[in-house]
């Protein structure tokens, strides 16, 4: 699958081209540490490596690979979360401008996902988007502007890897949106509502009944607020971020403990409440995160990074979302552009 995509790619930069374009990219690495969240047993380092190229204005490319491993030994006790993950993906997105004579923009994403958690569990996935912006017909003022107000329909399909035999298909629409807000924030919300059907392997169950489809409504919505605390000289600035909200929101018809492929490909958080525990037609994640930042820019292309912040959060969802802990987090990061 991604040598074809690959060549697709290539096919197409030929004609794609604009005269007054430079392709250019840039590669970023992160490694973040987190702690325990009380008395939940969450110590898990986490690397990501990511490498964004834009063949033209239009077209671009991203291949991310995260990887997590355990700082403690995993038995399988209540309060513990088996982190051990092997997640690489690769995105190409297409933006075709305005659509016809409109202020509407269009643009199609495709993504490969392969998630392999080390306990004989292989599972792929293929994901098409298209969307449709209407953010240009929204009035803005001083108080509130929508950078994006998209229209989006999805379709996702699944299927196991080797040993296993099982399959997944969803389709979704969804309302992905973008507020620009005074004093440095901002405020994102999505909603989808989409149907899975599974089979095999990947059919779902909640310990006495399977099911070989789901419906669902799922709800993202995250506060945004950067700023700079103090700029040290031209090279060198502290910051602080912020970010937190329902992360995310979802109801189901169905009771379980499974976790939608789109809820953990669309949450903001790399690691999920640490308990699922019974009933899934309704529940959420809701999180704080408060970080400060230490950038250091090398070169105008070249920067480095330090950072600390801490998570609070609850730790179980499902039948009930409670035992809401602090979970300390650190780490650097790296950022080439050329």
């Amino acid at each position: 699958m991604k040598k074809v995509a690959g060549l697709i790619i290539f096919c197409m930069i030929p004609y794609l081209y604009a005269s007054d374009f430079t392709p250019n990219g840039s590669a970023q690495f992160t490694q973040t540490f987190y702690g325990n969240a009380g008395g939940y047993k969450t110590e898990t380092s986490h690397p990501s490596l990511a490498l964004n190229y834009n063949f033209t204005s239009q077209l671009s490319a991203t291949l991310q690979w995260d990887r997590a491993w355990n700082m403690y030994n995993y038995n399988g006790d209540e309060k513990q979360q088996n982190n051990n993950l092997s997640q690489p993906k690769l995105n190409v997105n297409y933006n075709y401008g305005q659509l016809g004579d409109t202020n509407i923009g269009w643009s199609t994403s495709f993504s490969l996902e392969n998630q392999a958690t080390f306990d004989g569990t292989n599972q792929y996935y293929a994901l098409i988007q298209t969307a449709f912006d209407f953010s240009q017909y929204i009035p803005k003022n001083d108080y509130i502007q929508a950078t994006q107000f998209a229209i989006a329909p999805l379709y996702v399909h699944g299927w196991t890897g080797k040993g296993t035999s099982g399959h997944q298909n969803t389709a979704a629409l969804s309302l992905l949106t973008n507020w620009k807000l005074p004093q440095n924030f901002s405020f994102t919300f999505q909603a989808y509502a989409f149907r899975d059907w599974y089979d095999g392997s990947m059919q779902i169950s909640n310990g006495d009944q399977s099911y070989s489809n789901a419906n669902y409504f799922m709800m993202l919505a995250w506060l945004n607020y950067s700023n700079t605390l103090y700029q040290f000289n031209d090279s060198t600035s502290l910051g602080f971020n912020f970010i937190g909200g329902y992360d995310p929101y979802i109801s189901s018809n169905r009771k379980g403990a499974w976790d939608p492929f789109l809820a953990g490909n669309q949450m903001y958080e790399w690691l999920s409440p640490t308990a699922m525990k019974g009933n899934y037609k309704s529940t959420y994640s809701l999180f704080a995160l408060p970080q400060v930042n230490l950038t250091h820019n090398i070169s105008k292309d070249f920067s480095v990074n330090a950072f600390v912040q801490v998570k609070y959060s609850n730790q179980v969802w499902g039948d009930s979302e409670k035992d809401w802990r602090l979970q300390p987090q650190a780490g650097i990061g790296i950022n080439y552009n050329f």
